[in-house]
């Protein structure tokens, strides 16, 4: 039975029982003032904290497991009037630099006093024992700033918008939030992380901007531009935008067709007609445009200075092959050659054929010239592999080019250009066209470049196919490596990636060497027991492999029983029982977990795909320290969105980074997203390693399937236009 009627009840917070950061929903023990009895209340309201005093409106309803529950209609916050509130208040997490422990003290000195100290006689604080200046100041900034975030809750509240961007807005816009929401509430969709129009256009509609208001349509396709672009898509045909665009917006053919115009007037977007019409936004456009017209530059700035001799050639490449201990084979040695001779050198070849050597190589011959080599990757696992790999010092792109976050802007471009003779990026494939025009802006006419990396990969996360798109281009030289030499040819992990890449069926018999297995389960439960037990007892008993460090399992999804989400829960409640944790909303992140980033983070200099452990949980500071290979890096707890567990990973997310065992689960559940060049990518991170586990029929609808991604890019036809 549910009453109808709604009623008022006035308490203390005792407990928060359970809370989802992406609603607001809660459940939650409130103390009654009218006779101190203890009930439960349920809803979605602004988040409230232990010892907070409220008045709750809303009715009773019955729950049939639960009992008696009073359901929030909505919250009016007051201050605590007792001493053990206050305690409780100060001491639930609040507060940055005050823990359970400071609160007691806080509380213990000041009693009922405490909040009006905080408010207007901070300084006193110092007369608790544990406040030095400097968690004095924390602690204040974060006072006020909790105070004007409930504002912004409030806020927001009224707008029908989720409270959980609350503290993201003020991160962005600090006392600025409510005006910014107020003006133009559209910006957050780029500034924001997690914002999309859907939202953004909630809080339009209640600052009263029309459905067809030209600001609102405007905001729109810029949007759904983004939305493109981050899809990997540099532009869309004009054609099938239009329709696009008046869907998510609402409107007719005649308003988005103005709205075009009027944007493509005033620069913000480009209508390109030279063969079909097409929808560029300007700066994806002019990083196109720019790309194509530098590498023109560079190809045809004359030939540059020989470093060795032609005559002299051979003998200097075999020299160096011979004191490194790595015969060279004759396409091995072509490809050092031409990097010696060409401006711009493509060399593109699967794991295990040779491309480090060659790249080791081609250092060493620069480096005896007194030339000085440049060698960097878009990630900071691909950059440490490859100094592992070549004795070089690699780097990130974004470290090369000295990339300042708190301006977005690299130090390193056309006025103050790399100090190089030759610049060799690895896993090229990974670039998008944005990165790869600010590379080429710091890369003057004297440099020679290099690009390493695997074609048949997946593409770029972010817009552009450029590997690809240059190669298609047939205007420069490319070294294509075929020949296998991990384990002296024997690789089956290798033999299979190339296999599958070529649309063959790949061979899962035993073999003299096995690095590659098949363990056929069709059922989903039993692939995820077998998982289990593979990462817990069979793999580190068989290879000496840690279950966390050493072993990747790689999943074509997130969802289902057999996807990233549920085996990251499965894994963890096998490999990590610490009763240390973090919770944000159903995911856990407990003591020594594997995490992994899941967005590019240019100040904390952490990259999508990037991989580590959580180190430390600081409850009183609300910090997780999570290590990525020996650099810790510190996350406030609001900013663990950018986290997940990543004892399993999505294949995406494993591009660029190499396992020594990986475990790949493959069932025909997983039908959408089973195809050849996913598989291949996934086989491929494998160092040692690699199981296949699953049904041979998955295995034979991925290797049938080659719908490689079909991305609107202009850039090939660029570089014929502008190198013709």
């Amino acid at each position: 039975m549910t009453d109808p009627s709604t009623c008022k009840i006035c308490g203390t917070i005792h407990k928060i029982i359970y809370r989802n950061p992406d609603n607001d929903y809660f459940i939650g023990r409130l103390q009654k003032e009218e006779d101190s009895s203890i009930v439960t209340i349920i809803g979605n309201a602004i988040e409230i904290q232990p010892g907070e005093r409220i008045i709750a409106s809303g009715k009773w309803v019955e729950n049939k497991k639960y009992g008696k529950q009073f359901e929030i209609e909505g919250i009016e916050t007051l201050v605590p009037v007792s001493i053990e509130g206050i305690e409780k208040y100060l001491g639930s997490g609040l507060i940055k630099g005050i823990g359970p422990v400071m609160a007691a003290r806080i509380a213990g000195k000041f009693g009922i006093e405490t909040l009006k100290i905080l408010d207007s006689s901070p300084e006193k604080l110092s007369e608790v024992d544990g406040f030095a200046a400097k968690r004095i100041e924390l602690v204040v900034n974060e006072w006020r700033k909790q105070k004007y975030i409930r504002e912004i809750m409030i806020f927001m509240q009224s707008c029908n918008i989720s409270n959980s961007y609350a503290i993201k807005i003020y991160n962005m816009y600090s006392t600025d939030s409510i005006k910014v929401l107020q003006s133009n509430p559209y910006r957050l969709i780029e500034d924001v992380t997690g914002i999309g129009f859907k939202t953004a256009d909630k809080i339009a509609e209640n600052m009263g901007i029309g459905k067809d208001s030209a600001f609102r349509i405007k905001s729109g396709i810029l949007y759904l531009l983004g939305e493109i672009t981050d899809s990997g898509h540099c532009f869309y045909p004009l054609d099938d935008f239009i329709p696009a665009a008046m869907e998510l917006l609402g409107v007719g053919e005649p308003a988005v067709i103005s709205a075009v115009n009027e944007l493509a007037a005033s620069g913000k977007i480009v209508l390109a007609q030279d063969r079909s019409p097409r929808i560029y936004l300007k700066n994806i456009y002019e990083d196109e445009t720019y790309v194509s017209r530098k590498l023109k530059e560079i190809r045809s700035s004359g030939k540059l200075e020989d470093i060795i001799e032609s005559r002299d050639a051979e003998t200097v490449i075999r020299d160096v092959s011979a004191e490194s201990g790595e015969k060279l084979d004759d396409i091995q040695i072509e490809a050092v050659r031409k990097s010696i001779k060409e401006n711009i050198l493509i060399i593109t070849g699967s794991p295990g054929t040779g491309k480090s050597t060659i790249l080791a190589s081609i250092i060493k011959i620069y480096e005896k010239q007194s030339k000085k080599v440049l060698v960097a990757a878009p990630t900071g696992r691909a950059s440490k592999r490859l100094t592992e790999a070549t004795g070089h010092e690699a780097k990130t792109i974004h470290r090369l080019l000295k990339f300042q976050p708190k301006i977005s802007k690299f130090l390193k471009n056309e006025t103050d250009s790399l100090d190089a003779d030759l610049v060799i990026i690895d896993e090229a494939s990974m670039m998008d066209i944005r990165l790869f025009r600010s590379l080429l802006a710091a890369i003057d006419r004297g440099t020679r470049l290099i690009l390493v990396g695997d074609v048949d990969q997946l593409p770029a996360v972010g817009p552009g196919n450029v590997l690809s798109d240059i190669i298609n281009s047939g205007e420069f030289e490319v070294v294509r490596l075929e020949k296998i030499y991990r384990q002296g040819g024997k690789s089956q992990i290798i033999y299979n990636a190339h296999r599958i890449r070529d649309g063959i069926y790949p061979s899962i018999k035993n073999s003299d060497y096995n690095d590659f297995y098949f363990i056929e389960k069709n059922d989903p439960q039993e692939v995820v027991e077998s998982i289990i037990g593979l990462i817990t007892k069979r793999i580190p008993s068989s290879f000496n492999y840690r279950p966390a460090e050493d072993i990747q399992v790689i999943v074509p999804t997130n969802r289902g029983l057999v996807g990233v989400n549920n085996l990251n829960t499965r894994i963890q409640e096998s490999l990590n029982k610490t009763g240390i944790y973090f919770s944000r909303g159903a995911t856990q992140f407990r003591l020594n977990d594997k995490v992994i980033q899941l967005k590019n983070n240019y100040e904390k200099e952490v990259f999508n795909g990037d991989i580590g452990f959580v180190r430390s949980i600081d409850f009183e500071m609300k910090e997780i320290l999570v290590n990525y290979e020996g650099r810790v890096v510190a996350y406030d707890f609001f900013d663990t969105d950018q986290l997940g567990l990543s004892y399993a990973i999505s294949i995406h997310k494993s591009q660029g980074s190499e396992f020594k065992c990986v475990i790949i689960p493959i069932l025909t559940s997983h039908f959408m997203l089973l195809q050849r060049n996913l598989l291949y990518t996934a086989i491929t991170r494998a160092k040692e390693v690699a199981i296949l586990i699953g049904s041979k029929k998955a295995i034979g609808i991925a290797v049938n399937r080659n719908n490689v991604e079909n991305r609107f890019t202009g850039l090939k036809n660029m570089i014929l236009e502008h190198c013709s």
